[in-house]
């Protein structure tokens, strides 16, 4: 049952791109898109309730040719999306694999438009779950706009707290009293979210970035929704990213991304750490992707000597990955 539901995902997604790519101004791309949004979401309600389903996953890897390019699988059950590596190259795992399926490949180089790329599947199931479509011809592609995609696995939306709006924006009026650039103000957020660091306290559901703003938690998702929302509610752009190592018994952890004079740049609330190149600029996720060295061990002294070598470990691992799942904060003003 759960192969045919990725069967009709794959089905869905060809269908709505052709409309979208060949008639994005025609009066039923908005409706087409707004369909298939809705039947994705009751096709995850059904297959989660049939998670012991053995599925057939494949890896897909190949080579594009523009280094740290986005890449993604649309309908991919991973929801994972990769960064393409200093050749290009890219492996996105846990893509489902069935007789006759057709993969939509989204490439972008930021984040705005991407290259449609459509790959058959193989004919059998590989036996060592991989599959090498070698080098993917960009200029053959079709560009398309990131809004106009019927879905985008690797990104979700956070509805923002609008309930608790006025303690954030106080909260971030009184942390940045006084500081004058972008900077200073970000980083004031960020060394005092990385206070509510909490190990004792375990609540695993969110509540509210309030909640953790007051008592602290021993997540760093949490607590990197807590900056982004002081943040968004000093009108900064931001979003969370979700990485993994990417091994089988994966390490994964969450920070978030400001943007500010005209980039994106790098902070982790739950250690009150930015990492900085060597003109000492706040480098973004995509810089600490290609280069990890500026993760040291003198930016968690808060750490006790075992916790901070368990960090060293396995951080710069999650950021070489490239594996990511970014998350928004959505307004509703």
């Amino acid at each position: 049952m759960i192969q045919v539901a990725a069967m009709k995902r794959a089905l869905l997604i060809s269908l709505s791109l052709v409309l979208l790519v060949f008639s994005p101004g025609l009066p039923w791309s908005a409706p087409c898109r707004n369909a298939v949004k809705a039947i994705f979401a009751r096709d995850e309600r059904m297959s989660a309730n049939k998670r012991s389903e053995n599925l057939k996953l494949i890896s897909i890897s190949g080579r594009v040719n523009a280094t740290g390019a986005q890449v993604q699988a649309l309908g991919s059950r991973s929801r994972w999306a990769v960064l393409a590596d200093e050749q290009g190259r890219f492996i996105l795992p846990d893509v489902v694999w069935f007789p006759g399926a057709t993969y939509i490949l989204v490439v972008s180089a930021d984040g705005n438009k991407g290259k449609l790329v459509r790959i058959a599947a193989p004919v059998e199931f590989p036996d060592d779950k991989k599959f090498d479509i070698g080098e993917i011809d960009l200029n053959r592609a079709r560009e398309v706009n990131f809004a106009d995609l019927p879905i985008t696995d690797s990104i979700h939306y956070e509805d923002y707290d609008d309930a608790n709006s006025q303690y954030y924006k106080d909260l971030f009026d009184k942390l940045t009293a006084g500081k004058a650039s972008d900077e200073e103000k970000i980083d004031s957020i960020n060394n005092y979210v990385a206070t509510k660091l909490n190990f004792e306290e375990r609540q695993w559901e969110l509540g509210t970035p309030r909640r953790v703003l007051e008592r602290g938690s021993r997540y760093c998702g949490h607590l990197s929704i807590a900056m982004a929302t002081l943040l968004e509610a000093g009108n900064y752009r931001t979003r969370m990213i979700d990485m993994t190592d990417g091994a089988t018994n994966p390490y994964t952890h969450v920070v978030i991304e400001v943007f500010y004079n005209g980039r994106w740049h790098l902070y982790g609330p739950t250690y009150g750490v930015k990492f900085l190149d060597k003109s000492g600029n706040v480098m973004s996720y995509k810089d600490l992707r290609f280069d990890t060295s500026p993760i040291s061990e003198d930016l968690f002294s808060r750490l006790d000597h075992k916790m901070r070598s368990e960090v060293l470990a396995w951080m710069p691992r999650v950021y070489r990955s490239g594996y990511h799942h970014f998350s928004y904060i959505k307004k509703s003003n």
